[in-house]
């Protein structure tokens, strides 16, 4: 891990204690929402910095993640598949495909990626304010719910827990 790496796993890691204290007092969905939308995010742009260069700025980016995780080549397959609890790597490219809907809305929680449209942050819409995040129903955490929901979390408190493992992958 670079030391760029270890500034962003630093930041999602604790973004990740806040969302885990959020989720356990029961607060407002909006609330721990956005700290899960930001522990992906970081956790991304930590991954995507073992180039050494900065990777583009975008609130997008953990879908990206997981994909180039389910492209690992040779030995780097059966080490990611194990890190994350799976047999082989062909369940873990499966267990991806299933997922990926909800990661994808994970990062379609920025305001700027939501098009206008619920975020956990903002009154939507823009110009003439409708509804608070405090209020909504948010489809994501309803996800976030169900068997691949959870399963998805338990990767990400891998993914982050165990960060080194995969700096370089």
């Amino acid at each position: 891990m670079n030391s760029y790496q270890e500034l962003w796993w630093q930041q999602a890691r604790s973004d990740h204690e806040v969302f885990v204290l959020l989720r356990r007092q029961g607060v407002a969905a909006c609330h721990t929402l956005h700290y899960l939308q930001m522990v992906t995010e970081k956790l991304a742009k930590a991954y995507f910095w073992r180039s050494g260069t900065p990777p583009p700025r975008s609130h997008a980016g953990f879908v990206q993640f997981l994909r180039f995780l389910g492209h690992a080549r040779g030995s780097d397959r059966e080490r990611v598949a194990n890190l994350f609890s799976f047999k082989r790597f062909d369940d873990f490219q499966q267990w991806l495909r299933g997922v990926l809907p909800i990661a994808y809305e994970l990062d379609r929680l920025a305001p700027d990626l939501a098009n206008n449209g619920p975020n956990p942050e903002y009154p939507w819409p823009h110009q003439v304010p409708e509804f608070a995040p405090v209020l909504h129903d948010f489809q994501v955490w309803r996800s976030l719910t169900s068997r691949q929901g959870r399963d998805l979390m338990r990767v990400i408190h891998i993914a982050i827990d165990r960060f080194s493992e995969i700096a370089d992958s």
